[in-house]
């Protein structure tokens, strides 16, 4: 009794310190892309009372509308499901429309408005470099979220923007 104890306290000993190596799945990948968010942007408050939020992410866009106090209203759209990012430009404000393909949505969500116009053009440099990438099957995985942002923002950078 007392060989077989020492050999379940060896076994539990032994596979603490040298975890076996788990294989890496494809949902892991997928979970590893989320993790990092490439850009963050919201509309501007005073002009805005329940400033919208919109979230880019390697694969997906989330925007997040508020309506009124503790109630929101949440889009999640695939980079695949977007067929153009249309910013329209103002003195101050941007406004951000995405026109969705007919995999996706039924329609289109509401614009975003009262956005930095920096921040708008960004977005839509961001939004276009993506779907460059997801067209060619561009794979991210082993860049950081930084690299990707600067890489994605290069390539969806047309001129004069």
């Amino acid at each position: 009794m007392k060989r077989l104890d020492e050999t379940i306290l060896y076994r539990k000993f032994t596979s603490t310190i040298n975890p076996v190596p788990k294989k890496e799945t494809r949902l892991d990948q997928l979970a590893k892309m989320t993790e990092g968010r490439l850009f963050t942007a919201s509309a501007v408050w005073p002009f805005d009372f329940f400033p919208n939020k919109i979230f880019i992410e390697q694969k997906q866009i989330i925007i997040v509308y508020k309506q009124f106090f503790l109630t929101t209203q949440d889009y999640h759209i695939l980079i695949e499901d977007i067929l153009m990012p249309i910013v329209e430009t103002g003195v101050f404000f941007a406004t951000l429309k995405l026109e969705l393909g007919p995999g996706g949505f039924q329609q289109n969500p509401p614009a975003i408005e009262y956005l930095r116009k920096r921040d708008a053009l960004k977005i839509k440099r961001i939004i276009v470099g993506l779907l460059i990438c997801h067209k060619e099957k561009i794979d991210f995985s082993g860049i950081t979220p930084q690299e990707i942002l600067e890489k994605v923002e290069e390539i969806g950078r047309v001129k004069g923007n």
